[in-house]
């Protein structure tokens, strides 16, 4: 068996993985990054492999540095690929992943770790459209807050977990033998490191989480990017307050709405209540990330196109899809592109 796990996607989430997988001593795996093309592995080359993470949370810690080994499509010189994890972003997913089609096959394990919901099913229906070739894929719900802070360079700003499942055959009908699987090694080697905090779970368990993860990224994201601030200048905003609650109240409805798998489930009314996620988004999205910049207000930042549409758009989308309107969360929705376009603008008249 090969051990190596490729990563596709360099962005904040990917090279925290990347980061903790090359670092551990433990285990025999050899990380390889997957860029866009020679020009960005040449850069990274320009870097000495390096990726630099440094540790808002801890104190008194120095740059951690890890090399690790960069290609792309052109370049790279294997048969197959056993083991990827995508971090791209969802509008991305598809095309990044596509390039790679000729080295996964039914035999490969694919985790996917993104922000945002609804990519995944997509984009899986697209490139493996008949089931039994498709790999093996793991869901991630990912809470470490994350952010670039030069090419190459993040600061790891909040410390969380990372959840992951594996995703069954027919997500609305799964069987026993699916729920009882255990995970494949890539998934036992992330277990290995003590600061992702992994906890593996069944697919409606995860559901739950995702949906929770979904709800938080919903408020600070648009909201960040929007007035332009780091998580934590929300923290003692009671206006901010009570619009995360309009768009938390929102998210709740239209999820038990249009999930069947929510359909008389203790554990989604325990963890989907209203107060108690708004306590988590003040919480972990304002405190414990306090010192986070979002991706998608880094993205307005530097002129890229936004996982948006993935998270609030995720929202209105599921909504109009079975004859529901989210006007809170497409409002967000629009606000953010409205954003990014200002911004561009203002970028292109200098």
């Amino acid at each position: 068996m090969n051990n190596t796990i490729y990563i596709l996607g360099a962005g904040s989430i990917g090279s925290l993985l990347a980061y903790e997988l090359a670092s551990l001593k433990s285990i025999n795996n050899r990380v390889i990054l997957l860029l866009r093309d020679k020009s960005r592995v040449n850069s990274f080359k320009d870097k000495n492999s390096t990726l630099k993470i440094d540790r808002l949370f801890e104190e008194n810690v120095p740059h951690l540095c890890c090399q690790v080994t960069a290609s792309e499509p052109s370049q790279l010189n294997v048969q197959s690929i056993e083991n990827m994890i995508v971090t791209t972003k969802a509008g991305q997913t598809e095309n990044a992943l596509s390039k790679y089609l000729p080295y996964l096959s039914k035999n490969s394990n694919i985790l996917f770790v993104q922000n945002g919901m609804g990519a995944v099913e997509n984009v899986c229906g697209k490139l493996w459209p008949e089931e039994q070739n498709k790999p093996s894929i793991y869901q991630g719900v990912i809470s470490h807050g994350c952010f670039q802070t030069a090419p190459f360079h993040f600061s790891h700003a909040g410390l969380g977990d990372l959840k992951i499942s594996k995703v069954p055959k027919n997500p609305k009908k799964i069987l026993p033998d699916e729920a009882a699987e255990t995970p494949c090694e890539m998934i036992k080697s992330l277990g290995k490191s003590e600061l992702l905090r992994l906890r593996y779970m069944n697919y409606p368990e995860l559901l739950v989480n995702q949906c929770e993860k979904l709800v938080i990224n919903a408020c600070i994201n648009p909201t960040t990017a929007t007035l332009d601030c780091v998580n934590g200048e929300l923290y003692n905003d009671e206006s901010a307050k009570e619009l995360f609650r309009c768009i938390i109240k929102e998210c709740v409805d239209i999820f038990f709405k249009c999930i069947p798998l929510f359909k008389n489930n203790e554990e989604a009314e325990k963890i989907l209540n209203v107060n108690r996620l708004l306590d988590r988004v003040m919480f972990v999205g304002t405190k414990v990330n306090g010192a986070n910049s979002s991706s998608t207000r880094q993205d307005c930042l530097l002129l890229r196109e936004t996982e948006i549409d993935a998270i609030n758009g995720y929202v209105v989308k599921l909504a109009e899809n079975n004859g529901f309107q989210a006007t809170v969360n497409k409002t967000m929705m629009l606000l953010t592109k409205s954003r990014l376009g200002l911004n561009r603008c203002r970028a292109h008249a200098r």
